[in-house]
Order: structure tokens, then C-alpha cells, then sequence
């Protein structure tokens, strides 16, 4: 459950599977994520400047956000690579309701596998359609 950075970009993108070395966790992106934008790790500037950069993010719209309810707001980061690999971290915010901050990552086994923007969106609304279960 840590993040392990040891490359600078574009060499942190080479990851095959089973390396340790720039890789993590949903958990840890998640509770980093939660720290950097709902936490005091940044000034309020800072962490207000950070949360509308992710607004206006335009490369997670066939991600998470697809997945997310109309009219929640969504503040995310993507990322891609190799094996398929596709991710997306959010901070959702259902109407009248707490943030909800979700980190999905996939993968596939071959190198040269494309991306599947609709599992991240279908990952989505099972996470959100559990949680809306679990805290009734």
C-alpha cells in the first residue's frame, strides 16, 4: 500500500508486470489524493488551485466521470501506459453529500493491449452503487 517512485517521466511509464519499482497501490493514490485535496497537507490557495486544475480536466471524461451520476462533480487525474494500462483518481461530490475519493487501475497481460475506458466507468458504478448500499 505505497507508492514507489524511483524515475523521472517518461522512464516511470516502463513498468512490466511484476515490477515494484514506480508503481502503487489504490489505496495509497487514494488516501495521498485525500490528503492533497480534502487534508491541510497544502495551503488553501494551493489545494483550491489543485482541485480546479482536476475540474477541468478533460482526459478522464470516458473514465470515471462517465460512470459518475449526473449532476455530482468530479475532480480527477488519469493515467495510461503500457499493458493497457488505464487509471483514473477522483474526488467525486454526490449533491448534499460528503466527497467521495475513489482510485481505479487496470491492466492487461500483453504489452500491446489498448485501453478500456469503459471498465473504469463500469468500476465506477459498482464503487458508487456499494457505497450507496453499505451506508444506508
Amino acid at each position: 500500500t505505497v507508492t514507489n517512485p524511483e524515475h523521472f517521466e517518461p522512464e516511470l511509464n516502463e513498468v512490466h508486470p511484476g515490477d515494484v519499482h514506480d508503481t502503487s497501490t489504490p489505496k495509497a493514490l487514494a488516501t495521498s489524493l485525500q490528503a492533497f485535496t480534502l487534508g491541510d497537507v497544502l495551503s488553501t490557495e494551493k489545494r483550491d488551485l489543485l482541485i480546479d486544475w482536476m475540474k477541468k480536466n478533460t482526459t478522464g471524461d470516458s473514465l470515471i466521470r462517465a460512470g459518475v451520476p449526473g449532476g455530482w462533480e468530479v475532480a480527477d487525474k488519469t493515467g495510461s501506459g503500457s499493458y493497457g494500462t488505464r487509471n483514473d483518481i477522483a474526488i467525486i461530490w454526490p449533491p448534499n453529500k460528503k466527497p467521495i475519493v475513489l482510485a481505479i487501475l487496470s491492466n492487461h497481460d500483453k504489452e500491446d493491449a489498448k485501453y478500456d475506458d469503459k471498465l473504469i466507468a463500469e468500476a465506477t458504478k459498482i464503487a458508487l452503487d456499494t457505497l450507496k448500499t453499505t451506508n444506508k
